[in-house]
């Protein structure tokens, strides 16, 4: 019998991450070390792509679903990984016989992050505190009633609509279950004719259509109070960006993302059967499925290669500038799971490894295809993952938990090792001037660890131990990790010292990582003692470091294996 995914590999490869541990030793959220530039020839990287392929390969024997996955850094033009699974149930006469690279699938929901990446290289994200009827006429000239029964659309922004905070209904006639002539046999009472959408099965709805009945839709919670998805909050964010631009979603689609990506097979609508995957059964019937004005929600066609261009143009800023993408790629609300929040659109998935990573992803699923699109800002890294068949959102997601368990900890070690390379030694002042020099490590932990320092022959272990009110120096640890704060020639970084409370954690207060509360806690003459710059040479070595705080430069004197 065919399987849709082996569910019993998984369960069995040993890969479970304690996304409830607390980090140790409490870094910062962010990168351990500078973006790593991994060689395809990385032994590494080598061992954990083909770890990674005879996990895929055994997972998906005889499976009923069609994969393409890729993995991809921004230094590299080639894929760090790619692979590909072909079904036998696929539709030949339809779509194409083997899965590749460059096979089109619908990408479902991760249509959300496409529409935001156009929206915000050209609307920006200022706009995110815009009111939403400041461009949406319809919306300006509603009146809202009680707040049971009516969103308050005075109170909606752009960036409520963006982040699912706006309390808006998750569509209006797509989908609505009115169609389905045996819903009375199942106990649902008989709808009025004025009670039954106009539109959405199968033909959409047209913008009259649409807010027509989504105004007189009821709010789910009130606005900004918890997330809860929202396809028509993504529609009316392509009326938005339609209204600033004076074009069409599609046409800016072409000219702003297409065509400046040089992608050539991604797609705002269906195009020839022939490009893509489809399962037979209804695979057909999902390709063709033409969602109208809700196209920026859940319409777009991609493949592995495009999506791969899209997630490395994030990470790169190349359609947005850096600011933006940083402030894009933030959490705008919890859920009820510790390792989950959502961003806009993005959802947050964490973990440890030991130290907390996260994912800014997407996921998607429409009819036969199921999608992910996931970025680890920490390492300028990422992957896709596009299914067609009939294991849906379990079979992504399955696939995305194996890419994720295999690489990541590849490339963080990579990371490291090239950090080591880079940075570790012992540093010290001329010989004429008084004792002082540092001497940097990197070990099983994250960061730079500094082992010993000195400064005019003190042991600044020790003045830091009388500066925090330690009993000895063994209570003091010192890390380095940067900041992203990079001229040419220098890069800097912060000394992170956790503190210790001096007593085991009993719970959230005791056990948190606070470490962010304490950078820049000590000031000597208006400078950080936490402040390190490294002087770089032409191959981004470090030649000097500076503890700025002393007001020196330490000589690189050798590297260490650390």
């Amino acid at each position: 019998m065919m399987k849709p995914f082996s569910l019993l590999l998984i369960l069995g490869a040993g890969f479970f991450i304690d996304v409830l541990a607390a980090p140790s030793p409490c870094p910062l959220v962010g990168p351990a070390f500078p973006w790593p530039t991994p060689s395809l020839e990385n032994k590494c990287l080598d061992t954990a792509r083909r770890n990674l392929s005879a996990l895929l390969f055994k997972a998906a024997n005889g499976s009923t679903n069609s994969i393409a996955v890729q993995a991809f850094d921004t230094s590299n033009t080639s894929p760090l990984f790619q692979w590909t699974y072909t079904a036998d149930n696929l539709d030949t006469k339809l779509g194409v016989s083997h899965v590749d690279q460059d096979s089109v699938f619908r990408v479902g929901s991760v249509s959300k992050l496409w529409a935001m990446t156009l929206f915000l290289a050209e609307a920006g994200i200022d706009t995110f505190s815009d009111p939403v009827a400041k461009y949406i006429p319809e919306i300006q000239s509603a009146v809202s009633g009680d707040a049971i029964d009516s969103v308050q659309w005075a109170n909606v922004t752009i960036g409520d609509l963006a982040s699912h905070l706006a309390g808006v209904g998750r569509d209006y006639g797509i989908l609505d279950l009115a169609a389905n002539p045996s819903m009375t046999q199942m106990g649902f009472p008989v709808l009025q004719p004025n009670e039954i959408p106009p539109c959405g099965n199968p033909v959409p709805c047209n913008r009259t259509q649409f807010f027509s009945g989504l105004l007189q839709r009821h709010p789910t919670f009130p606005v900004s109070a918890t997330p809860v998805y929202s396809n028509a909050a993504f529609q009316i964010l392509g009326y938005v960006l339609e209204a600033i631009k004076n074009d069409t979603f599609e046409n800016l689609f072409q000219s702003q993302i297409v065509r400046p990506l040089n992608l050539s097979h991604t797609f705002y609508t269906a195009p020839s059967p022939s490009l893509g995957v489809i399962p037979q059964g209804q695979g057909a019937n999902f390709w063709n499925m033409d969602l109208g004005d809700e196209n920026p929600a859940g319409g777009i066609y991609s493949s592995a290669n495009d999506m791969a261009a899209l997630g490395r143009a994030i990470l790169n800023s190349t359609l947005i500038d850096p600011l933006t993408t940083r402030r894009w790629m933030k959490p705008h609300s919890h859920t009820s799971s510790l390792a989950y929040a959502v961003g806009a659109p993005w959802e947050i998935t964490s973990f440890s490894l030991p130290r907390l990573i996260d994912l800014y992803t997407k996921s998607g699923d429409i009819g036969s295809y199921s999608s992910v699109l996931a970025l680890s800002p920490d390492h300028g890294v990422g992957f896709t993952i596009l299914v067609a068949g009939t294991g849906g959102h379990v079979v992504a997601a399955m696939v995305a938990d194996l890419v994720a368990q295999t690489m990541l900890p590849a490339l963080e070690y990579i990371a490291k090792d090239q950090a080591r390379v880079r940075f570790a030694g012992t540093y010290s002042a001329p010989s004429r001037v008084v004792n002082s020099s540092i001497s940097i490590i990197t070990d099983d932990g994250p960061g730079l660890r500094v082992t010993n320092w000195t400064s005019n022959s003190t042991d600044m272990f020790q003045s830091l131990a009388t500066l925090r009110g330690a009993n000895d120096t063994s209570q003091i640890t010192i890390r380095l990790y940067p900041t992203g704060l990079e001229t040419p020639g220098k890069i800097s970084f912060r000394a992170l010292i956790p503190p210790d409370l001096g007593l085991a954690p009993i719970g959230p207060f005791t056990g948190s990582c606070i470490t962010w509360v304490t950078v820049d806690s000590y000031i000597y003459g208006s400078v950080g003692l936490d402040e390190f710059v490294f002087t770089l040479d032409d191959h981004l070595r470090a030649t000097s470091v500076s503890p700025r705080v002393l007001r020196i430069d330490l000589q690189r004197q050798n590297s260490s294996s650390g």
